[in-house]
């Protein structure tokens, strides 16, 4: 919240791509649409208010510049909306046609100050004539919905969404796309339909960084595996470590989303002193792009959770029942520093554990440790017999991979496989026709990793864009790391690592990679 204008909007992208710092997209507040805010209009609205308009101060040509955005910069843009309306003249067309909700004074919602301004989603009617009025913006190319302040009703986002998902099936650029918005609160079942959640206005402390992965753990149980928070605090200023601290945690939700207020710095990371600490959680969330893309498949496809809490995995271990210190994405064990005193209390259940991505000692569990962690670093942990995918360093987008070769990384000491599901990234499950998926089997016996493709994808005249064409393998065994030559990623083959080089440990046990 606080884009100028134009030139404030173009020059930030720009840092973010000269810096090295990856981006999908930005979102804009009430700026992208108007001038002003609606907060203090009284229940008639104001007869100047654009509701469905444009700023130009940034926006003089928007359908020109939304192309430049996405072709040039590789950077979706999504506005903001409110599920109300501000303009006098619309006010009282939804008046006399019934569709404003009753006041939501006393009645649950904490959003009164636009008592006679909100609409009642649950009217098909007026889910129709709101997707027309949203209908250019499409046309001119905004990529999706940031759906704010709706909690006035129980079901306002589920009908809004309703509305948002009824015009992208019927817009003729979009119908064969996936759906996506961002809400600030959700019901369940709204996932289904392409919601996201983010956990609401946070405040700039360390307090709201501890409190951020038990929210996101519990609104996953709930229904909402696509959780995302105001990275840094929405609401005053964090500091350098604080904010660094937070990128780290937001690299292994589900969505990484960095937000704040007009009032205060931008959580752009080249404002802080500790921004390249930023930059390699930004560049570790990229690494881990067809990792945590396989596993949103597995998600949609078969119900399973990637972000959960360990009592889910050990259920029979008492130490983890409420735990939300730590939670398991996926495969790894995720123990971020979420305090000042950069002190991490590590907890690993029953097992033998290997810190992931870098080189170090087997730990058997279940152990307890509590140690002071450097600004660089982030605890984090997998079993032995896993197999992860990654990503090279290089990515600035999801639109640029594959970025390079693929690693295939291997923790040895057990048995264990992984899917890698690959395709365009755009088209709806009906539309998808060149989806593949490449499964990964590490003998550990034979010191062998074995890989099957299957699917239409897995021809190679029918390649999804941004496929794989290469890997390697990165196998780590107690205390060293060996890696494979790079080889051609065909439908089928095996690859083991032949000549070891042992390379200097880095000291301590319990630090993650340093990207």
């Amino acid at each position: 919240w606080g884009w100028k204008d134009q030139r404030h909007l173009e020059e930030t992208l720009e840092q973010f791509r000269t810096g090295g710092f990856p981006l999908d997209s930005v979102i804009l507040d009430f700026e992208w649409f108007a001038n002003t805010s609606d907060y203090g209009f009284r229940d008639s609205g104001e007869s100047w208010y654009e509701d469905f308009g444009w700023n130009p101060q940034l926006f003089s040509a928007p359908t020109q510049q939304l192309k430049k955005y996405l072709e040039e910069q590789q950077v979706h843009v999504a506005g903001i909306r409110k599920p109300r309306l501000g303009n006098r003249k619309l006010l009282n067309l939804a008046k006399e046609k019934g569709w404003l909700s009753l006041k939501a004074s006393g009645r649950g919602g904490p959003e009164n100050y636009a008592d006679g301004r909100w609409l009642r989603f649950s009217d098909p009617q007026l889910r129709r004539w709101y997707a027309q009025q949203m209908r250019h913006y499409l046309d001119s190319g905004i990529s999706y919905w940031w759906n704010d302040e709706g909690e006035n009703f129980y079901y306002t986002y589920h009908d809004w969404n309703l509305a948002e998902l009824e015009l992208h099936q019927s817009h003729q650029g979009r119908a064969t796309s996936r759906f996506f918005s961002l809400n600030r609160a959700f019901t369940p079942g709204m996932a289904r339909l392409g919601a996201a959640v983010w956990t609401g206005d946070v405040s700039a402390s360390w307090e709201d960084l501890r409190r951020t992965p038990g929210m996101m753990l519990n609104w996953a149980l709930a229904g909402a595996p696509y959780v995302a928070c105001d990275i840094g605090g929405f609401i005053g200023n964090a500091s350098s470590q604080l904010l660094a601290r937070w990128y780290q945690v937001g690299s292994f939700m589900p969505l990484m989303r960095i937000h704040s207020t007009h009032d205060d710095q931008p959580h752009w990371p080249w404002l802080y002193e500790d921004r390249e600490i930023m930059r390699q959680a930004l560049v570790r969330r990229y690494r881990l792009l067809p990792y945590h893309y396989s596993l949103a498949h597995r998600l949609s496809t078969e119900g399973d959770l990637f972000i959960r809490p360990l009592a889910m995995d050990f259920p029979e271990d008492p130490k983890v029942e409420n735990m939300t210190s730590q939670w398991m994405d996926g495969q790894i064990l995720v123990s971020p520093v979420l305090s000042k005193d950069s002190r991490a209390e590590i907890y690993l259940p029953k097992g033998r554990w290997h810190p992931f991505d870098m080189e170090g000692e087997v730990i058997q569990g279940p152990h307890y440790e509590s140690m002071e962690v450097k600004l660089e670093d982030v605890p984090a942990f997998v079993a032995v017999g896993t197999v992860l995918v990654l990503a090279g360093h290089s990515l600035r987008s999801s639109a640029s991979l594959p970025g390079g070769d693929l690693e295939v990384q291997v923790y040895a000491g057990g048995n264990g496989n992984f899917t890698m599901v690959e395709d365009d990234g755009v088209s709806s499950v009906s539309a998808e026709g060149s989806q593949r998926s490449t499964t990964f089997v590490w003998d550990d016996a034979l010191q062998e990793l074995s890989w099957t493709m299957t699917g239409p994808g897995s021809q190679a005249s029918q390649a999804p864009k941004g496929s794989f064409q290469h890997l390697f393998l990165t196998v780590f065994t107690d205390a060293r790391a060996q890696k494979s030559r790079s080889v051609p990623l065909s439908s089928s083959g095996t690859l083991s690592v032949s000549q070891p080089r042992l390379r200097q440990v880095k000291s301590g046990r319990f630090h993650s990679a340093t990207l």
